[in-house]
């Protein structure tokens, strides 16, 4: 599956270094930054196969700083073992289908991961307000609908309610500008 999904290396260019420089930052190792051939970005920890994949579209659409935040955002999920996290409450619903309770759970894991990937991003980058730019972008940009064991891989999504996978976007965005307000109030005060 992961094979289908990306593409070739961005090994080289300046966003590979930004890749390589936020791993150094976060203490992850072994990291692949690849093109991401759906959606438009995401990361997977598969059999020790750590990757982070971007579109070029992607890339092409946001300034530098919004890039790093969600390649930031992207490693979070591998620093964090989201994969692993959002995997077994994908198990826990499918082995339990028609459990109501289990769906809700499992939506809500992947909420509450989205929010620790923005947290964890905002703390290696120090740029709240350029991660909440580049979700807005994704936002108003594309969105390519990944049916089935690739859904709920990628940066962003419009869904809403109890069983989107995705926060919502308003509450998200304000999340951010909240810490870039806590950020520079901590600067005056310093």
């Amino acid at each position: 599956m992961l094979e289908g999904m990306i593409a070739g290396s961005f090994s080289g260019s300046t966003m590979s270094e930004t890749c390589s420089d936020l791993c150094r930052k976060m203490n992850i190792q072994g990291v692949d930054l690849r093109e991401a051939t759906v959606g438009n970005a995401f990361s997977l920890n598969s059999n020790g196969r750590k990757v982070v994949a971007v579109s070029p579209e992607m890339v092409t659409s946001m300034s530098s700083a919004e890039v790093e935040a969600v390649i930031a955002h992207e490693l979070s999920h591998l620093k964090n073992n989201d994969s692993q996290e959002k995997g077994l409450a994908r198990l826990a619903k499918l082995a339990f289908v028609f459990d109501p309770i289990l769906h809700l759970v499992e939506a809500a894991v992947h909420r509450e991961r989205e929010l620790l990937a923005d947290q964890s991003s905002v703390k290696y980058t120090q740029k709240p307000l350029a991660l909440a730019s580049a979700l807005l972008k994704v936002h108003s940009a594309f969105h390519a609908y990944v049916p089935g064991p690739g859904a709920g891989l990628f940066v962003g999504h419009q869904g809403k309610g109890w069983l989107s996978r995705y926060p919502d976007l308003d509450r998200r965005v304000q999340l951010l500008i909240n810490m870039a307000r806590e950020k520079k109030t901590q600067t005056i005060s310093a």
